[in-house]
């Protein structure tokens, strides 16, 4: 494998940035447009769209969670408050690469998705696979967060 090689500087090519972005100004370049040449690249091309509406409102739970059971003081809202902030950059960035991508019809559908895989670094991994190692930390933070708060709301 090519990772295996790193240590032989012969056994792959080093590529100077300068002859990459040849101009001056490609970093000032709008987003998707820094050269005719490059074309912004798929940030996950083999990951539906719903995967990422998913996360996104497992974590929208989370926050809705800290509100339901936990904000009952003013210093509990803004520390609330503050976790949105940290969740919406969260997911903000890659929402800004999603932005950038050119031809995102090319992504599959979900069912696609579920029968198809994906293939990662360590070989091919089934949908329902892949869809568990990306879901169970947030869902089981979310359970986490959920029995805190009703414990919470038990014993205050």
């Amino acid at each position: 494998m090519r990772h295996e090689q790193v240590k032989l500087r012969e056994s792959f090519d080093v590529i100077d940035a300068a002859e990459i972005w040849p101009r001056a100004g490609a970093a000032s370049a709008p987003l998707g447009e820094i050269e005719a040449g490059l074309p912004a690249t798929p940030a996950v091309p083999d990951m539906p769209a719903a995967i990422g509406r998913m996360i996104v409102a497992i974590y929208a739970g989370i926050i809705g969670i800290f509100f339901a059971t936990m904000a009952r003081s003013g210093e509990a809202v803004f520390m609330i408050v503050i976790s949105g902030l940290y969740v919406a950059m969260f997911l903000g960035v890659p929402r800004l690469f999603f932005a950038i991508e050119k031809d995102p019809s090319r992504r599959p559908d979900m069912a696609r998705f579920m029968a198809k895989g994906i293939d990662t670094y360590t070989g091919h991994m089934s949908g329902g696979s892949a869809l568990a190692q990306m879901f169970v930390v947030p869902v089981l933070l979310a359970a986490a967060i959920l029995s805190m708060g009703l414990i919470g709301l038990w014993f205050i």
